[in-house]
C-alpha cells in the first residue's frame, strides 16, 4: 500500500502500471479513491515476468508508475441493478467499485459474482460477505470452475457469466461489468447479448487494450 498527504486522484474501478525500463506491469487498484493506493499482487509459479516484478519489488526503494488508466470506472451507482462478474485477480477492480459505492447507499440491486478455479482462491471471501451486510442491495455470489480441486466446497459451480445468467431471470436491464482475460470477457459479453443484454450495457478495459474487428475474433 501506498499512503499519501492528500486524496490521490483517480477513479474507482482504474489502473495504473507499474514501469521498470521498457516495461510495464499493470494492477488494478484495489482501494477506492482516497489517501491509499493499495494493490494487490499475486506470484505466478514458473513465470519470468512474476520473477522479475518481484525482484523489482524486492529491491527497489521506489517505484515509478503511470496512471491513472482505464476507461472502466464508476463515479457513482448507476440508476438501474448493477452486476459485476470478476475472474480471478479481476477482482481487485471490483473491490475498488464496492468500497466508492458502498459509503453512497445503494439504491437498486447490486451483484457481485467471482469465479476462482478452487475455493482456496477466494482470499476476499470474508470481506465480500461483510459487504452484504452493509447494505441489503448488496450481494456477492462465489462460483469455483473446478470443483474436483474443492472438495468440500458446497456453492456454485461452473463459468462465473453462466452462474449469474442462471439466477438473474431478465437481464436487458442491467448495467454489466467485467474482469478478466479478454477471451473470459468476450465470450461472457456473446453469452449475455444471445440473452437480451444490449452490447452497450457492458464495460470493461479489455475493450480497449484488446480489442477484436469481429464477433468471434
Amino acid at each position: 500500500m501506498l499512503d499519501t498527504d492528500e486524496n490521490v486522484n483517480f477513479c474507482a474501478g482504474q489502473y495504473l502500471e507499474v514501469v521498470s525500463g521498457e516495461r510495464h506491469y499493470p494492477f488494478s487498484i484495489a482501494s477506492a479513491p482516497g489517501k491509499q493506493i493499495e494493490l494487490h499482487v499475486r506470484p505466478t509459479p514458473n513465470s519470468p515476468d512474476s520473477d522479475t516484478f518481484e525482484a523489482l519489488l524486492d529491491n527497489s526503494s521506489e517505484l515509478t508508475i503511470d496512471w491513472p488508466k482505464g476507461k472502466c470506472f464508476v463515479d457513482s451507482a448507476p440508476d438501474q441493478p448493477l452486476l459485476m462478474l470478476a475472474a480471478a485477480t479481476g477482482i481487485t477492480q471490483m473491490k475498488s467499485i464496492i468500497e466508492h459505492l458502498l459509503p453512497q447507499r445503494l439504491h437498486h440491486p447490486t451483484y457481485l459474482y467471482w469465479g476462482v478455479v478452487s475455493d482456496k482462491d477466494l482470499y476476499l471471501a470474508a470481506l465480500c460477505e461483510e459487504w452484504t451486510q452493509q447494505d441489503s442491495n448488496f450481494h456477492f455470489v462465489p462460483v469455483v470452475s473446478e470443483p474436483k480441486n474443492s472438495p468440500n466446497w458446497t456453492g456454485k459451480v461452473g463459468l462465473v457469466g453462466n452462474a449469474a445468467i442462471e439466477d438473474l431471470s431478465d437481464i436487458s436491464n442491467l448495467s454489466v461489468i467485467v474482469g478478466g482475460s479478454p477471451n473470459m470477457v468476450y465470450a461472457t459479453l456473446d453469452l449475455f447479448v444471445a440473452q437480451g443484454l444490449p452490447e452497450s450495457s457492458m464495460a470493461s478495459d479489455v475493450f480497449d487494450y484488446a480489442p477484436r474487428t469481429k464477433k468471434g475474433t
